[in-house]
């Protein structure tokens, strides 16, 4: 009976430890690496179970037919599904596991498709919609400094009991539409709890695009403080936006557009614009060139440029169009053709969607010319000799700047056919730098020089 009992016992062992190195293998991820655009049709299997799948930065993954990923975590690159296709989001085995997009932009189009039946977790990441395609989830959603656009008349629809959560943490925030009257976009909340932290929110564009939740949702300045402190506001019965004079009659929990869901809910959309880097430049052609970039855009229209001659007295000498919704830095400029002479002051008039506006700082740049001053060698490696031929006056100051306007080196120099001022420049970084020439009077040049290290 011995014998029989430890020979039972061992192969009741043996059989366990198959099945923990059955599971193990089950769990264990799979890593693909895709370095240049790709279907994912040939990249990966049609049911990716555990796969970590990194894609190369400007690197694009196409979901060419529907596929599905289980326990998955995506890294960099970009996502594009298209047509009817659908990407289902999945997890397997006993444990509920999330899926995972870290720093990965997705873009949806036409009528496809994103089903999420695990939770799923952005990190850094920025999912699009265009179209009509759609995102529905039934599980947590998380987002972490990420942002999800719902364009055209694309919707996303979160599933689940009170205990599921959307949550939406360090600036991060659900844009519902793309800014144009035609845009019909929704967010439906059918039952999860929304949570709001750390400066995050929910726009809601215009009177066509809604924000559909019958619960109330929790806002917190800081996810790390006490829970006490968060707030619950109600997303029904606010009747915003709607009813006589507007599209569309009252119907509880519709919340219409322009209106933001943050520390609050305000029937007047948020719409920030992050300017920065705004700079002026005299090019060697007397002409001048405004230079600015954004950090963000959220139903953002055009810029009007403004330019004055006492910095009182406006007027708009020319538009820029704009991205309209960005997460990135985007880059913009505009030159001034023909800048009146003596002092230009310019300014950018940033206009939203729905026409709301608001003013840049001013800079200011001079036109007048100092004659016949030339800059050499362009670019410049070890030195850069400013020439002021036959510059008029007793003295001159010279500048060397950062493009960002931070002092480099100044030197004074005595005027006179054929003087030449020599900066050295090994010790300064390679770059683009501005070197400007200073008149007693204030009259200025400025030229822009390459710093080559190479």
């Amino acid at each position: 009976m011995k014998h029989i009992y430890v020979s039972y016992m061992k192969r009741a062992l043996m059989i366990l430890t198959l099945i923990q190195i059955l599971s193990n293998a089950a769990n264990a991820q799979t890593t693909y690496t895709i370095n240049s655009n790709a279907n994912w049709s040939t990249a990966l299997p049609a049911t990716c179970n555990a796969c970590t799948i990194n894609i190369a930065a400007g690197v694009t993954l196409t979901v060419d037919k529907s596929e599905t990923c289980q326990n998955c975590t995506f890294s960099g690159g970009t996502v594009s599904i298209n047509g009817s296709n659908a990407l289902n989001l999945q997890y397997t085995g006993t444990t509920v596991a999330t899926t995972n997009f870290n720093g990965t932009n997705l873009v949806a189009n036409g009528t496809a498709q994103v089903v999420v039946n695990a939770p799923i977790a952005l990190n850094n990441a920025v999912f699009i919609f265009n179209n009509t395609s759609s995102m529905t989830t039934s599980y947590n959603v998380t987002l972490t400094t990420s942002t999800i656009d719902l364009y055209n008349n694309s919707s996303m629809t979160s599933n689940g009991p009170a205990t599921t959560t959307v949550n939406l943490i360090s600036d991060s925030r659900i844009v519902i539409g793309d800014g144009t009257k035609a845009s019909s976009a929704i967010f439906t909340v059918s039952g999860p709890t929304l949570n709001v932290y750390d400066n995050s929110w929910v726009a809601v564009a215009n009177q066509n695009n809604v924000y559909y939740n019958w619960s109330d949702y929790n806002y917190q300045h800081n996810v790390n403080a006490n829970s006490n402190s968060a707030k619950a506001y109600p997303s029904s019965g606010l009747n915003m936006n709607c009813g006589a004079g507007f599209a569309h009659s009252c119907s509880n929990p519709a919340l219409y557009g322009p209106a933001t869901v943050g520390s609050g809910v305000t029937s007047s959309v948020t719409l920030p614009v992050i300017l920065d880097g705004f700079v002026a430049a005299l090019n060697n052609d007397h002409t001048i060139t405004l230079n600015w970039n954004t950090q963000m855009e959220i139903n953002f229209s055009h810029f009007t440029i403004e330019r004055s001659a006492d910095g009182a007295n406006w007027e708009a000498i020319g538009t820029v169009q704009a991205k309209g919704n960005s997460a990135v830095q985007t880059d913009y400029n505009f030159t001034d053709e023909q800048p009146l002479a003596g002092t230009n002051f310019y300014r950018l008039t940033l206009v939203n969607m729905d026409d709301s506006y608001l003013y840049s700082s001013v800079v200011v740049m001079r036109s007048a010319t100092i004659a016949k001053v030339s800059f050499f060698p362009n670019p410049a490696h070890d030195y850069v000799n400013v020439s002021l031929g036959e510059t008029t006056g007793n003295q001159v100051t010279i500048l060397l700047t950062s493009i960002s306007g931070r002092l480099m080196q100044e030197k004074t120099a005595a005027t006179g056919s054929g003087v030449v001022v020599t900066f050295p420049i090994q010790n300064i970084a390679a770059g683009m730098y501005i070197l400007t020439v200073v008149k007693g009077d204030g009259t200025r040049e400025s030229s822009p020089v390459l710093i080559n290290k190479s």
